[in-house]
C-alpha cells in the first residue's frame, strides 16, 4: 500500500478538521484517497505547522510535527514545539484464492478481526529545541516552528539529521539535531543564530561521506551552507559560509528578488525558487556550489542555469524535487515541481549527463491547472527507489507520486508514470521524459534553422520584387512563371530616375566645355538624359530669374545647349543614346533631324524601337522627345 502523511483530510471533497493531525492517507488507488489514521490534538494547543516522516518500517512510522503549546504554557516559557508520534499501519489485507464456503467464512472472520483491531497511535515525545524559549519576546504566541526538514533516507542503519527553524521570532534560529524516535536537547548538533527580524525561508540537507551532512538555507536574499557531523553533539554554531548574495544591480530602484525555497540536487548543486518583486513572476535558479570554501569567502557560487516560469505564476509558493536514480554512466534525471499562486503546479525535468558537460537545460514537462480551490501550502514527491537490476518481465511499471495540500484542507495526489531509458536495456535508468539532444547540438540546429528561414525569406522577397519590376533581374524569377501568369503579374524593371540635384554634374560638365572645339559624347540612358536636360532647364530658369533681379541687362550662360542624339546600329539593331555639347542639328550633312521634323511613319517606328529597348513608355508621352535628334540614315 502507498501511504501519505498529511496535515489535512481530503478523500472526495473537503472535510472540516477542527484541531487534529491527519496522520495517514491511503493513496494506493489512483482515483480515491482514504483516511487511515488520525490523531486528535488538544483544543488548547496550536495547529500543525510542519510535518515530516522520521523513520518507517514494515509495521509503523515515526512522524515529527511542529505544534505550539497552549498560550498558558508559552507564557510560562514552555513551548514544546517539536512533537514525535508513532503511527501503526493498518493490518494488511489477506488474499483469498477461491470462493469456497471455508474461504468465505475465513474471509469474514479476518475482516471482523481487522475491524476490532484499533489503529494505534502513540505520542512519543514533546520538546523545545529553540534557545530563545526563555526570553520574554520569544515567549509570545506568534513564534512557531516554521520549517522542519530531514536529510534523505538511505537505509535503516544510516544516520539522519533534521533541522527546525523559527517563524515570526524577534531573532531567527535554526537548530540541527540527530533524528531519534524521541528527540531531545541532548541530540542537538548545532545552532545557527540569525539576525534581528531575520528568518530562514527554507532549509535543505544532503548527505556526505563519513556520516557528515551539508546544510543549506536562505534568508531570502542570501544563500548559506555549513557542514555538520552526526556523531558530534554541540550547541555551538557550525562554520557557516555565505555562498551567494543577490546582486544589488538586479534591483537598483526597488526591493531585491527573494528566494522562496531551495533543494539540493547533489552536494555541489542547489536549485532555488526565486520570486521577482511586485508579483511580477518567478524563476528557477541552478546554483553551482564551490568544492572548497575559504574562510570569509562570499558569493563564491555561480549561477549556471535560469528558467523563467509562466507569466500567470505571479508568485512561486513551493518547490520539491525527485531524483530518479543514475545508471553506470552516472546519467540521471530529476523531476521538479513548483506550486504557483494561480493554484497550478509546474512540472519540469532536468537532465544530468557527465559526457555532455553536466546539467542540461530546465525543460517544462506539463502544467497542472487549478489543482486546488485555495492557495497551496505544500507540495511533495514520493521517494523513488529503482527496481532491482537486471529488469525482468515481471517488474511492475514504475511511477512517482506528487502530493499537494492547500489552505482549504484539500489533498490532491498526481501519479507520474516513468519509462526505462533505453527501453530495450535490461539495466536501464528510469526517466519521466526521454533524454533529448545535447545543448550544443540543439543550439546548432536552432541556429541553422534560423539561417535557412532567413535565406528562404530573402530569396522569396527577391523573386517577388523581380517579378514586380522593383529590383534588377538577378535571379531571373520572371522567366520561371508561365506565360499567362507572367503577362498578368510581371512588370519590366526600369532603372530608378536620379534625383534632379544629382544630375547637374553632367550639364555643368557640358557648360564648362562649351569652348572646347572637340565634342564630348556621353553614352547614357535616354530617360536619364531627358531628366538631366529638364533639370538643366530648371537651373537655367532659376539663374536667369536671380540675375534679372540683380541686373536686368545680364543673363545666365546657357546650360542646356546640349544635344541628345538617338542612333540605331544597323548590324546589331542596338539603340545608342548620345549626348554632346555641340549643336549637331546644324551640321551640313543634315543626317540628324529633330523629333518634331520626323514624319509620322518614322515617329511610329522610333517609338516602337525605344519601347522595346526600355528607353521610353507610352504613358510618358511624346512631349519629352521634343528636341531629341534622330539619325535618319541609321534607320
Amino acid at each position: 500500500m502507498a501511504f501519505l502523511l498529511s496535515q489535512a483530510e481530503a478523500a472526495k471533497g473537503v472535510v472540516a478538521l477542527g484541531t487534529k493531525l491527519q496522520a495517514l492517507l491511503d493513496t494506493s488507488k489512483r482515483n480515491e484517497i482514504s483516511e487511515v489514521v488520525d490523531i486528535e490534538l488538544s483544543r488548547d494547543e496550536d495547529s500543525v505547522t510542519s510535518l515530516a516522516t522520521a523513520r518507517a518500517s514494515d509495521d509503523y512510522i515515526i512522524a515529527f510535527a511542529g505544534i505550539n503549546s497552549s498560550v498558558a504554557e508559552q507564557k510560562r516559557g514552555n513551548n514544546q514545539h517539536l512533537r514525535s508520534f508513532k503511527i501503526d499501519y493498518p493490518p494488511r489485507k489477506r488474499s483469498f484464492t477461491d470462493n469456497s464456503t471455508e474461504e468465505i467464512a475465513t474471509r469474514e472472520a479476518h475482516r471482523e478481526t481487522n475491524n476490532q483491531v484499533p489503529q494505534k497511535t502513540t505520542a512519543l515525545s514533546r520538546t523545545s529545541l529553540f534557545r530563545t524559549k526563555g526570553t520574554e519576546k520569544a515567549g509570545g504566541p506568534d513564534t512557531y516552528q516554521r520549517v522542519l526538514r530531514l536529510s534523505p533516507w538511505k537505509d535503516a542503519e544510516s544516520p539522519r539529521i533534521a533541522a527546525v527553524a523559527t517563524g515570526l521570532a524577534p531573532s531567527g534560529e535554526i537548530v540541527l539535531f540527530h533524528v531519534t524516535p524521541a528527540p531531545s536537547t541532548s541530540d542537538i548538533l548545532g545552532r545557527i543564530l540569525l539576525g534581528s527580524d531575520e528568518e530562514a525561508e527554507d532549509v535543505d540537507i544532503t548527505d556526505l561521506d563519513d556520516d557528515k551532512f551539508q546544510v543549506a538555507y536562505t534568508n531570502g536574499t542570501d544563500v548559506f551552507t555549513c557542514q555538520v557531523s552526526a556523531s558530534t553533539r554541540s550547541n555551538a554554531s557550525p562554520d557557516v559560509h555565505c555562498i551567494y548574495s543577490t546582486p544589488l544591480s538586479e534591483a537598483a530602484t526597488g526591493p531585491r528578488p527573494k528566494f522562496r525555497a531551495l533543494r539540493f540536487l547533489s552536494p555541489t548543486m542547489l536549485l532555488l525558487l526565486r520570486n521577482v518583486p511586485d508579483r511580477k513572476g518567478c524563476e528557477l535558479v541552478l546554483l553551482n556550489l564551490p568544492q572548497r570554501l575559504s574562510p570569509g569567502s562570499k558569493s563564491s557560487a555561480t549561477i549556471i542555469r535560469r528558467k523563467k516560469l509562466r507569466k500567470t505564476i505571479k508568485i512561486g509558493l513551493g518547490l520539491d524535487v525527485c531524483n530518479l536514480g543514475s545508471n553506470l554512466e552516472n546519467q540521471e534525471q530529476t523531476i521538479i515541481a513548483v506550486s504557483g499562486s494561480d493554484q497550478s503546479i509546474e512540472v519540469l525535468t532536468l537532465e544530468y549527463d557527465p559526457r555532455r558537460g553536466g546539467y542540461g537545460k530546465l525543460r517544462a514537462y506539463t502544467t497542472l491547472h487549478d489543482v486546488h480551490p485555495f492557495s497551496m501550502t505544500k507540495i511533495c514527491f514520493s521517494s523513488f527507489i529503482p527496481p532491482p537490476k537486471p529488469v525482468r518481465p515481471e517488474t511492475p511499471p514504475q511511477y512517482v507520486k506528487l502530493a499537494s495540500v492547500s489552505m482549504g484542507n484539500t489533498v490532491v495526489v498526481h501519479t507520474l508514470p516513468l519509462a526505462p531509458s533505453p527501453p530495450s536495456s535490461r539495466s536501464p535508468r528510469y526517466v519521466l521524459v526521454m533524454p533529448g539532444d545535447s545543448d550544443a547540438w540543439a543550439n546548432f540546429t536552432s541556429g541553422l534553422t534560423a539561417l535557412l528561414s532567413i535565406f528562404i525569406v530573402c530569396f522569396l522577397l527577391q523573386a517577388f520584387t523581380e517579378i514586380r519590376g522593383v529590383m534588377p533581374p538577378y535571379l531571373g524569377a520572371t522567366e520561371w512563371l508561365p506565360p499567362d501568369i507572367r503577362a498578368a503579374v510581371a512588370r519590366p524593371y526600369h532603372q530608378p530616375v536620379p534625383h534632379p540635384l544629382a544630375v547637374p554634374s553632367v550639364t555643368m560638365s557640358m557648360h564648362s566645355t562649351l569652348s572646347s572645339p572637340v565634342p564630348t559624347l556621353h553614352h547614357r540612358s535616354l530617360r536619364d538624359l531627358l531628366h538631366a536636360r529638364e533639370a538643366a532647364d530648371a537651373i537655367e530658369s532659376i539663374l536667369d530669374t536671380d540675375l534679372a533681379a540683380d541686373d536686368p541687362s545680364t543673363s545666365a550662360a546657357p546650360l542646356s545647349h546640349t544635344s541628345i542624339v538617338v542612333r540605331r546600329n544597323r548590324d546589331t539593331d542596338e539603340i545608342l543614346i548620345e549626348s554632346t555639347n555641340r549643336a549637331y542639328h546644324n551640321a551640313p550633312d543634315g543626317v540628324l533631324r529633330r523629333w518634331e521634323d520626323i514624319t509620322e511613319r518614322d515617329q511610329i517606328m522610333w517609338k516602337q524601337q525605344l519601347t522595346d529597348a526600355g528607353h521610353w513608355r507610352q504613358d510618358e508621352g511624346e512631349a519629352i522627345l521634343q528636341g531629341v535628334l534622330f539619325d535618319d540614315h541609321s534607320t
